[in-house]
């Protein structure tokens, strides 16, 4: 039986300070606010968390008076030697589509920005051009579960635009160990996808006559993917925090993910470099791939102007304290030691949507159309509260609700863990050390999204 979800709530707005030209449009279930913009400097404001996890009294940290002279500091004197990893491990069987099975959330960040896509489509010449294929990319696709309805939607604005007949190309990006098979079985028909309401959805690609067309890439979005000047439209949803190298300097730190480092502190500074560096390395990429006039939108993970970041909001429980309060569980039981215990060290970084911003004005022939910052708030504990669904135990909804923090941060625990030990079984117990503490109040525990939704055009 399809059970319904709730609908998603966009709590959070914030209209940037910076010259342009304000608008607002009603879209979904809330007002969208944002600005066009010009190319104007903008100053980064000053931001604070609430995380208090204390992993290792024996830490010491050096105050800094903002921000960015830590920065400064830490280009200046400190050194790593940096190795090509796997970013990600996909969690399960690759043609299974666990990803977009276990992950609703994401189907909702993608409504969000789905006016924004199609308005995009809507702006870009060629998209009226009825004899050239119209070509998308989707980056960071992960199993290609949770774009597929928007990519039946695009499809279908495109065709209106021009005609029924238009050949259409879509190119799905990650990482060469991408769960490739559930990307094929999702966009070709095998594998069935549900979005956050229980709703099927169909895939754009109805048949082998249909017109449209699928190609895979397994060079990672931190590089040229594709041919110079051959796509239109690309988008990128919840991927583009992922580092290109492992700076893993909160080792043996009070902190897991560089987002919990107070301002100002010389915590997660290697990660906030790389960072930068990243995100104009993916620019630049964007930019040689996108044809005149090409949109590009994207949805990051950010951390907000009020210090809110995935997990971490001003409703319930901190996610990542609910980690580390079943990480330390394993300590206390003696299934790992001090050391594994302390070397958790997440390879992303959520970007501030200043530093967003800053970056786009670096880089030659983009120009920022609009960016805004919303919350999203996490369907499986809406859903508990507000009894959308056929009341679950305690136990079942717990059990629903883990696996969607399992999908993507499984691979960084295990990767803490020391080669000797038997890490599958250990990882088996973190996560039932969470089902357990969710088990005790689920309307207590989430996995709030917090993004910045950006719409870049190419010259």
């Amino acid at each position: 039986m399809k059970v319904p979800y709730f609908s998603p709530m966009l709590s959070l707005v914030a209209i940037l300070p910076f010259r342009g030209r304000a608008f607002a449009c009603r879209g979904g279930d809330g007002l969208f606010v944002g600005c066009t913009r010009t190319r104007t400097s903008t100053t980064t404001s000053n931001r604070t968390t609430s995380s208090t996890i204390k992993r290792n009294p024996f830490m010491t940290t050096l105050s800094l008076t903002s921000s960015s002279s830590a920065i400064q500091l830490a280009e200046k004197d400190i050194t790593h030697s940096y190795t090509d990893f796997e970013v990600h491990s996909p969690v399960g069987k690759d043609g299974e589509g666990l990803y977009a099975a276990s992950t609703k959330g994401c189907f909702d960040v993608i409504d969000a920005a789905t006016p924004a896509v199609l308005c995009a489509v809507d702006a870009i010449p060629t998209s009226r051009d009825t004899s050239s294929v119209f070509s998308i990319a989707d980056y960071g696709t992960a199993d290609g579960g949770t774009s597929l309805g928007l990519m039946a939607k695009i499809v279908e604005a495109v065709r209106s635009r021009s005609s029924e007949n238009r050949e259409i190309l879509i190119n799905y990006e990650d990482q060469r160990e991408n769960e490739w098979k559930s990307v094929f079985n999702h966009i070709l028909g095998f594998k069935t996808v549900t979005d956050a309401y229980g709703n099927v959805l169909k895939t754009p690609r109805t048949d082998p006559t249909c017109g449209i067309f699928v190609s895979a890439c397994g060079v990672g979005f931190h590089d040229q993917a594709f041919p110079s000047e051959s796509v239109d439209l690309g988008i990128s949803f919840t991927a583009m925090h992922w580092l290109s190298r492992d700076p893993k300097s909160l080792k043996g730190t009070p902190y897991m993910h560089s987002a919990q480092c107070p301002e100002g502190s010389s915590f997660g500074i290697e990660e906030c470099i790389q960072a930068q560096k990243d995100w104009v390395s993916i620019l630049q990429a964007r930019s040689k791939e996108l044809r005149s006039g090409g949109r590009l939108i994207i949805a990051n993970f950010c951390k907000s102007k009020e210090g809110y970041f995935l997990g971490n909001t001003d409703i319930g429980a901190s996610m990542w304290e609910s980690f580390q309060t079943c990480w330390d569980q394993l300590a206390n039981d003696g299934l790992i030691d001090d050391e594994e215990r302390f070397a958790v060290s997440f390879p992303n970084y959520y970007r501030s949507t200043e530093e967003c911003i800053s970056s786009v004005e670096e880089v030659d022939g983009l120009n920022l159309v609009e960016c805004v910052e919303r919350v999203v708030r996490c369907p499986y504990r809406e859903a508990w509260t507000n009894g959308n669904i056929e009341r679950r135990t305690a136990r079942e909804q717990a059990e629903w609700f883990v696996p969607t923090t399992r999908t993507w941060s499984e691979s960084t625990f295990k990767s803490a863990l020391k080669s000797h030990q038997n890490k599958d079984v250990i990882m088996d117990q973190f996560w039932s050390n969470y089902v357990g503490l969710v088990e005790r109040d689920p309307a207590f525990h989430g996995m709030d999204y917090v993004h910045t939704y950006l719409v870049i055009e190419k010259e």
